[in-house]
């Protein structure tokens, strides 16, 4: 009886993940006569999975949120008071360890093992800077917060507890990720992600934390912004410290305010 119950909490776990893969497969499948798949699309492709696979996952987030007790209607949604506070440091926060960890990637040539991670670039940063904000800052983060911090972390938490949960939802964006690469930014990005949830009592501190990770890699990708930093070793390091250090001051800001 308790092995079927592990089992049915694993599974509890896991199938919103595969209800996402097949539904994003299902798509892919069905788009293939109306929008081809080939490289300037790529990226319009997985905006409309992303679109299509959200009624799906909020279904999910409603039912657990009901459960938990914690479902709000749309109209105490608009009236509670949101951390606005909170949420402006994880968007900081979350910008500053993009550009930080993505230079330690850098440094280590982490992506020179993993070829799949080039073809993932090509797929994201197309040059078309509406699409890749759109999709890239906006829908994809919104909807992979859903079902990895909101469904998968929230089901982990009831079940194990949150540090527990925080290190195993981590391990499981990663992998979901499947390359060397975005393996190690994802998982140990999770962590993080896991943590600002906690930290803005919703789902939005992660969201916000998400968005600027994604915006300041298009930024990066597809404009000068951040040149300055890759001009030389030295402009690279001393930016890496102190982005680190801008995302550690933001989370030492949010454990003091949690403790209050």
């Amino acid at each position: 009886m308790l092995n079927q119950s592990k089992a049915m909490r694993i599974w509890n776990i896991l199938y919103p993940i595969c209800i996402y893969f097949a539904v994003t497969t299902m798509v892919l499948y069905l788009l293939q006569s109306i929008v081809p798949e080939t490289a300037d699309s790529k990226l319009f492709r997985q905006l409309l999975t992303s679109l299509a696979v959200f009624p799906f996952l909020y279904s999910f987030y409603h039912q657990d949120q009901e459960m938990r007790g914690k479902a709000i209607s749309l109209k105490k949604w608009k009236e509670a008071k949101l951390p606005w506070a909170i949420l402006a440091v994880t968007f900081v926060v979350g910008g500053c360890f993009a550009l930080a960890w993505n230079n330690v990637l850098g440094i280590l040539r982490i992506s020179e093992y993993s070829a799949s991670y080039a073809q993932v670039q090509e797929t994201f940063y197309t040059g078309r800077m509406l699409l890749e904000i759109t999709a890239l800052c906006i829908v994809i983060p919104f909807v992979e917060e859903l079902l990895y911090r909101g469904i998968v972390y929230g089901r982990l938490k009831d079940w194990l507890g949150v540090w527990y949960a925080v290190f195993i939802s981590a391990v499981i964006f990663g992998l979901i990720h499947m390359n060397l690469v975005q393996f190690i930014y994802a998982a140990v990005f999770g962590l993080l992600l896991a943590y600002f949830r906690e930290a803005a009592g919703n789902l939005l501190g992660a969201v916000t934390a998400h968005m600027a990770a994604n915006l300041t890699s298009v930024l990066r990708a597809e404009t000068n912004l951040f040149a300055f930093m890759d001009a030389n070793d030295v402009n690279l390091a001393v930016m890496t410290i102190a982005l680190f250090g801008a995302a550690a001051s933001g989370v030492c800001w949010l454990m003091q305010r949690s403790r209050k």
